[in-house]
């Protein structure tokens, strides 16, 4: 039982502080603040003297299911173990692989050899000119890409910096690609 002032337990906030981490019931947001801590923002702000105009029913609900907001901005880009090419991770699945990152390459880099994907690769060029050398697609700011899932392609070349949108609905590769001495660089 809970005193005047103290956290009273919401409906289902039990089970879900209690069946598995946060980690386990969302995709990864706890490296982003924790779904336990969401629910405690929530609940300080209709707390608040004037605070959230949510009804009890919302406040629960918007503990368990979130937005996410990551500030690019402020994220290092993390090089990977092939020269001129870097990312900013910004959301991984752990069970399934999948992923969504910002990945840069600085002119003249590129993937050496041709390769397939495990599974759908889906790119947005945000900037520069990234080019498929044996077809000569090249991707230009604005360019959608969508590479099917075992899909033969490459070598590409970053014929200048390239910032791509790049989203994997699974794992990135069958098996480690042998341009990466990092076997995490592949995930």
């Amino acid at each position: 039982m809970s005193g005047p002032g103290e956290h009273q337990e919401e409906p289902g906030e039990a089970a879900l502080s209690a069946s598995a981490p946060p980690e386990e019931q969302f995709s990864q947001p706890h490296a982003y603040g924790g779904a336990l801590a969401m629910m405690g923002l929530v609940r300080r702000l209709a707390e608040e003297p004037g605070g959230s105009s949510l009804g009890r029913e919302e406040q629960s609900i918007y503990g368990l299911f979130r937005e996410v907001v990551v500030e690019t901005a402020s994220l290092e880009w993390s090089e990977k173990s092939l020269p001129g090419l870097s990312q900013k991770m910004l959301w991984r699945d752990g069970s399934s692989g999948a992923s969504i990152a910002l990945v840069r390459f600085a002119e003249g880099a590129g993937i050496p050899s041709p390769h397939a994907h495990a599974s759908n690769q889906f790119m947005l060029c945000l900037s520069g000119r990234y080019r498929y050398v044996p077809t000569g697609l090249t991707l230009v700011t604005g360019s959608f890409y969508w590479n099917p899932k075992g899909s033969m392609h490459g070598p590409t070349l970053a014929e200048e910096e390239s910032v791509l949108l790049e989203i994997y609905d699974g794992p990135h590769y069958p098996t480690t690609p042998d341009w990466y001495t990092n076997p995490e660089d592949a995930r």
